[in-house]
């Protein structure tokens, strides 16, 4: 059973939906564990799937639309929308890159973060990456962790309360690369499914060079705007005999035709040359006279 256009448009929607998912939990994750990953980067790379679909869409559309009425084509509009999402994904899938390898140089963002949230008293969200990882303080358990110390807690309340004796920042580490995963791979689906979309044999390619463009149905399957071919029909036996009307047979004929006509020019000059030799000799002979 072939695979109808329906079909096709539902799995595409499918697959930007995941990655849109995919996406909104990084951005949770993220904002949750309060990692040192700019919430602009996740909002950025959640919007890129769904933005994504819908320009390239409206594109294809608009140009198979205007083709119908026979109007110019919107090649450039075409190729200005593919550079400016292949430089925002590049981008994207750059600052991600950053939050992944290696994790030694990860360190020092997430003491910056976690010396900031301490310097500000916010208990909540250290709280939060303590719980999230069952750990307490950064670098050991006693290094600048929660409750704070005060006049009624020492260093060592949270692992007094919560007898945990595993510091946050080796398991809050993995989870700010595994985060950096999700945000990379966004990017780099969606351009994987633009490449697929662009190069497939249902979708228009007229946009690219002629070195990567596909043969579309029109040409092959007879679709609504098929193309014209020169055809050529070779020499089928007898055909000459019953007319001679093949391309082969006015070829030959175009032949004779010249080669009978150089032999003929080829005989002037011959009998030209005679003559004014046969001149020569008399007019010579008359002078010797």
């Amino acid at each position: 059973m072939p695979i109808t256009k329906r079909q096709i448009t539902i799995a595409l929607s499918v697959y930007l939906a995941a990655l849109s998912a995919l996406a909104a939990y990084a951005l949770h994750s993220s904002h949750v564990y309060s990692l040192p990953i700019p919430d602009i980067i996740c909002a950025l790379t959640l919007a890129l799937p769904p933005l994504a679909g819908i320009v390239l869409e409206t594109v294809l559309s608009l140009h198979d639309s205007l083709a119908q009425k026979g109007q110019v084509q919107t090649s450039r509009i075409f190729q200005i929308t593919i550079t400016a999402f292949l430089i925002f994904e590049t981008v994207l899938a750059t600052l991600a890159g950053t939050h992944i390898s290696p994790p030694g140089s990860l360190d020092c963002a997430l003491r910056e973060r976690w010396e900031e949230l301490f310097r500000a008293k916010d208990g909540e969200k250290i709280v939060r990456i303590q719980d999230g990882f069952a750990c307490c303080g950064l670098r050991s358990p006693r290094d600048m962790a929660f409750p704070f110390p005060d006049a009624r807690h020492g260093s060592d309340a949270c692992v007094v309360r919560y007898e945990r004796a595993q510091a946050c920042m080796d398991p809050w580490r993995e989870e700010e690369r595994k985060v950096a995963i999700m945000l990379l791979v966004v990017p780099l689906a969606v351009f994987v499914w633009k490449i697929a979309i662009l190069l497939s044999p249902s979708s228009s390619s007229a946009f690219l060079p002629s070195a990567i463009r596909l043969p579309s149905e029109d040409s092959v399957g007879g679709g609504s705007r098929p193309r014209g071919a020169i055809e050529y029909h070779d020499v089928e036996e007898g055909a000459e005999e019953e007319g001679g009307d093949s391309v082969r047979a006015e070829v030959n004929r175009l032949n004779k035709d010249s080669n009978v006509a150089s032999y003929v020019e080829s005989g002037r000059a011959k009998a030209k040359n005679g003559l004014w030799q046969e001149h020569e000799r008399w007019r010579e002979a008359g002078e010797g006279a």
